[in-house]
């Protein structure tokens, strides 16, 4: 198990914790994650604010939830497509760091930190229900999770039931496979879904299950089964839906009466009647609110799904609540990125009919807010005040930090973002600097509600960056010069009048040295900006230790506190450093928020230990798994120069 760089995070984070709660009153964390639902689809964000006459949905139960709860309206994924998003959610890491990018489904997480092996260390019991699709390459050799490298149960989750793969997700009903029957009919390769729990393939069980449904009652059969067995021990519950994405299947029948530990949907455990809304007609329930609208069959299809979708979450908080753990669980309820317009059916689901972007522009796969932004919802009795609503931009990564932070556990060095508790407390609301980049072809939607300038604009590579009400965006970045155009999102959400060049706003230069201090290469995926050069900040360092033997022009200014070093690199010749460890020393560095050595995770992604520095100031983090007891801490030798310049460690231990 990982044993990485927690020092001064572990300090820093207890401090703030032993504020929050005392030892044995640490929460329980339920993660409710949607695929493909839009800001636009939830009741509170955008649906109750509907025209009278246009067509709209109801999600009552998230509404309530939102009530009780706090709204994270600005709260960003890290990337407008599952994997990344996913990705980085589990390793609380930003794009700009993250080794899963752009459309690498199926690619398998490293052996490095997650959310669940982090809360696991903590003594959580964790779990993972529902779409995985981060297990790497399959090795028919061997036999159940031992196939894949990255399997849930190897990356920090005591308990999966749930698909493995990205593919698998596409199907709702694992045992009927109707999506890939259909496909099939029309002459594509598909195979039967597979469904697995712990190491057993159970698909063949599982007649009847729409899926929604099955990782319901999963679900509650987890909780009460936790509760009645330890229960002072925490939990760490991951509900990762794999509904409504694409295949705009429905249930089998009307949602069971009634929800919690006797009611709503129930684990039976019976082959072929595994759950208790088996028995009824597989894709067939069209709710009674939409069912005589006059609406084609594929929208009443979505918002039948996201109907169920809302039962099952009142269901599941009812659960708690029965097993009275309702008041100290923290429950997070988002989704993993903007809406689709992908049906499976012949008739094409199409986002603007139920404006499923809110008051965005964009979808699923772009970069404007409606592709990014699917806000959330935190509910925790315990601490949060009811009817809060934040505009304070929080993004995937800050919900590691988090989660750390009410575990009273630190967070690891690897890992990007900043903790959102003192938003959820409404004790401070300063936010996140958001960042986003990915490349994938093909245009944004040519819809009426989007701008025109906006409307049909091509994709390709893609780079965003928040800072405050001011976001800055590049569509079809083909140089590492192109320009941004900016937008004031407190008055325009949608997009709509790039204000870049205007007085008062931050110019190009800003922008471009902003990223720069974001993005570091990722061989798996190039981008134009690769290797540019890192921006110093406009600091004046007076305070701290001068290293007087940096050599090749530098010299640092650092801090010491336990076994971190941190401070600020004076960088007098711009140019390519190269960056190591001695020999026998574990350690991560960050520069900027670059995490540019790994030199203690299991499994290191990033094999480029050079960066392009301008001249200036630049903060690092040194982060070291053990005091080394002599010799040097830290390495560095600019490209073309003769030999190592070091820090030694005799100025920092004594």
């Amino acid at each position: 198990m990982f044993k990485g760089c927690y020092f001064l995070s572990i300090f820093s984070s207890l401090v703030l914790s032993s504020q929050l709660v005392q030892a044995d009153e640490r929460p329980n964390v339920l993660f409710i994650l949607c695929d493909d639902l839009g800001y636009g689809d939830v009741g509170v964000f955008h649906q109750n604010s509907r025209n009278s006459g246009e067509p709209s949905m109801k999600t009552p139960h998230i509404d309530r939830m939102a009530r009780e709860g706090i709204q994270l309206r600005a709260h960003y994924v890290a990337a407008p497509v599952c994997a990344p998003s996913r990705g980085s959610l589990f390793l609380g890491q930003s794009q700009g760091n993250a080794p899963v990018r752009n459309n690498q489904f199926d690619k398998a997480l490293p052996d490095q930190p997650t959310l669940a092996s982090t809360l696991h260390e903590a003594g959580y019991r964790t779990g993972l229900i529902g779409k995985w699709g981060l297990q790497g390459k399959q090795d028919g050799s061997k036999s159940g999770g031992d196939m894949w490298p990255s399997y849930p149960t190897k990356r920090g989750f005591d308990y999966f039931l749930g698909y493995v793969t990205h593919v698998d997700g596409h199907e709702h009903y694992p045992y009927e496979n109707i999506h890939f029957k259909h496909k099939a009919k029309e002459g594509k390769k598909y195979r039967d879904a597979q469904l697995w729990e712990q190491d057993t393939e159970i698909s063949g069980e599982l007649k009847g299950c729409y899926t929604t449904d099955l990782f319901t009652a999963a679900t509650k059969r987890f909780l009460v089964s936790h509760v009645k067995r330890a229960p002072e021990q925490p939990f760490f519950l991951m509900l990762s839906y794999d509904t409504p994405h694409a295949a705009t299947q429905v249930a089998t029948m009307a949602y069971p009466s009634g929800f919690g530990v006797k009611g709503g949907v129930q684990w039976l455990g019976e082959s072929g009647k595994m759950i208790n809304t088996a028995g009824g007609e597989a894709n067939s329930f069209i709710h009674p609110d939409y069912l005589r609208e006059d609406w084609k069959d594929v929208h009443k299809r979505y918002a039948s799904s996201i109907r169920r979708i809302d039962n099952s979450v009142a269901d599941v908080l009812q659960t708690l609540k029965d097993l009275k753990v309702d008041e100290n669980t923290l429950v997070v309820f988002s989704s993993d990125h903007g809406p689709s317009k992908e049906s499976y059916l012949q008739e094409q689901l199409r986002p603007d009919f139920f404006q499923s972007f809110g008051p965005f522009t964009g979808i699923k796969r772009d970069c404007w807010e409606g592709g990014i932004r699917p806000g959330a919802i935190v509910r925790w009795p315990a601490k949060i005040k009811p009817g809060g609503v934040t505009e304070s931009p929080s993004q995937m990564q800050d919900w590691m930090p988090t989660f750390c932070d009410v575990a009273m556990t630190g967070i690891p060095a690897i890992a990007d973002g900043v903790s959102l508790v003192p938003t959820l407390l409404g004790e401070g609301d300063e936010g996140s600097e958001i960042y986003v980049e990915y490349h994938v072809g093909k245009n944004t939607p040519n819809y009426e509600q989007f701008p025109k300038d906006r409307a049909g604009s091509k994709r390709g590579e893609m780079q965003a960056i928040r800072q405050g009400k001011y976001k800055a965006i590049r569509y079809n970045v083909k140089k590492k010069e192109d320009r941004f155009l900016v937008f004031d999102l407190s008055k325009d959400p949608g997009e709509v009048n790039d204000l870049a060049g205007k007085p008062g706003v931050p110019d190009q230069q800003h922008w471009l040295d902003a990223v720069s201090r974001h993005h570091h290469k990722n061989l798996s995926a190039k981008r134009p900006y690769d290797g540019v050069e890192v921006a110093p900040l406009d600091v004046d360092v007076t305070a701290g230790f001068k290293v007087t033997d940096a050599g090749e022009g530098e010299t640092s200014y650092v801090s010491r506190d336990s076994y971190q070093i941190s401070g600020y690199i004076k960088v007098d010749t711009a140019g390519k450093y190269t960056f190591g460890l001695p020999d026998g020393v574990r350690g991560l560095l960050r520069i900027h928020q670059l995490n540019v050595l790994d030199r203690d995770s299991k499994e290191a992604y990033q094999n480029d230990h050079t960066v392009n520095l301008g001249a200036g100031y630049h903060p690092f983090i040194l982060y070291l798994s053990e005091q080394p007891e002599s010799g040097e801490v830290l390495q560095w030798k600019l490209k073309g120069g003769d030999g190592f310049s070091t820090i030694p460690v005799e100025r920092y231990f004594h």
